[in-house]
């Protein structure tokens, strides 16, 4: 809008009215300038993440999603067998560990451990091969028995009495120190 318009339109305006009707004018201009402005920055701004979600999309073209659904089924099927393998060998060394077995790995070695695996209870079946391999081959298997180690020193307690036998290295060393109290 300009001054001259607005003296043609409006006859016997003042000059006063005139410069309050301009600067009315120019504040509401200069706001509907500013929101333009706001809603042009959001356009661009929404814009610019419609082409990322574009250029992004472009990554999934030719993609089988029937094909990526087989693959993550047989991820899980091998991620079920490794579970239950780790549950198996668990515990298979825990019922060895539980029978005192001297080396796990041997134990393992002498049994039929696929057959373990394939059993319907294996924590039974475990135990009771383990169980029958302690009896059939004890020298795997540490004796726990009373607790203290059998330990045979060549004699009974109580037994001999008197002077023990000359040592050959103590006589020896005597006949060397012939002066010397042993």
């Amino acid at each position: 809008m300009k001054r001259e318009e607005v003296k043609n339109k409006i006859p016997g305006i003042t000059d006063e009215q005139l410069d309050w009707l301009m600067g009315e004018n120019g504040r509401d201009v200069t706001a509907e300038k500013t929101k333009a402005a706001n809603l042009q920055t959001q356009v661009n701004d929404l814009t610019t993440q419609l082409n990322t979600a574009k250029d992004g999309l472009k990554a999934f073209e030719g993609v089988d999603v029937a094909d990526l659904k087989g693959q993550i089924t047989k991820l899980q099927g091998q991620l079920s067998e490794q579970a239950d393998g780790f549950a198996f060998d668990s515990a298979l060394d825990a019922a060895i560990h539980d029978a005192h077995g001297r080396d796990v790995k041997a134990i393992r070695g002498m049994l039929d451990v696929a057959a373990l695996k394939a059993s319907k209870d294996r924590t039974s079946d475990i135990k009771a091969v383990v169980e029958a391999l302690a009896k059939e081959k004890a020298w795997a298997f540490e004796d726990i028995g009373s607790g203290y180690p059998n330990v045979p020193d060549g004699g009974s307690a109580g037994a001999g009495g008197g002077t023990p036998a000359a040592d050959g290295v103590e006589a020896a060393f005597k006949g060397m120190n012939p002066g010397l109290n042993v």
